[in-house]
């Protein structure tokens, strides 16, 4: 079940910044899901029990069943903001496959293709253009970032959190997720380390995993 006060959801594309404030989350010692690939459009059931049993929520399909936790006031919304073009770079080289085959296409309904980028900057426009307009009608439980100015003072004072410090007693750094994985995914030294990880998580749970991650990362041992 949750373990905290508040239900976060983050309010971002895939490919703003999404992996790196879910860590961030984790550091605080939120319980955080997404991206949810068992889920299957319509399926509310399955949203209702994630939300109750989760802390923080990001990426498919939280980023866009927002709308339907609106009305619960234990839910506060993160806004992740990045150029649009950047994204649009972003989003197409990385995230899922082409065509209809990436994980978002069941709410996006745009074909993956560079013919088609014009219609993802206009999602994109129409998608933050509706949460600032629900930003502006509560402000208090939205926060508007971009997160390469994000940092723990800005999350820590909107979710009414202490600044998350290592065993040495220091405030801990920033994560950077994801930061240039595209450019070394297909090294081997990337691939080994992959594959130890698969292998370590199978023998200790995924969840155990993800704890040893956290440590490491709060602890400066890993970035």
């Amino acid at each position: 079940m949750s373990k905290k006060t508040h239900k976060v959801i983050v309010l971002g594309l895939p490919k703003t910044g999404t992996s790196t404030l879910a860590v961030m989350l984790r550091m605080l010692n939120y319980k955080v899901t997404g991206p949810d690939d068992k889920y299957t459009n319509g399926d509310t059931v399955f949203l209702d029990e994630r939300f109750e049993s989760y802390d923080g929520f990001q990426d498919f399909p939280w980023c866009f069943e927002w709308k339907r936790f609106l009305d619960d006031e234990r839910t506060k919304f993160i806004i992740l903001k990045r150029d649009r073009s950047s994204w649009w770079t972003s989003f197409y080289n990385s995230y899922g496959r082409k065509d209809k085959r990436y994980l978002s296409y069941p709410f996006m309904k745009i074909d993956k293709k560079l013919e088609n980028e014009p219609k993802f900057l206009d999602f994109f426009e129409s998608y933050y253009s509706e949460v600032e307009q629900q930003a502006n009608r509560f402000p208090e439980r939205f926060l508007s970032v971009n997160i390469s100015e994000f940092e723990w003072e800005d999350l820590c004072m909107f979710l009414d959190e202490k600044l998350p410090k290592t065993i040495w007693g220091h405030v801990v750094k920033k994560p950077h997720v994801n930061k240039q994985k595209h450019k070394t995914a297909q090294t081997r030294s990337y691939k080994i380390s992959n594959q130890l990880k698969k292998k370590i998580s199978g023998l200790i749970g995924k969840e155990n995993w993800r704890q040893l991650i956290i440590f490491l990362r709060k602890n400066g041992i890993i970035n």
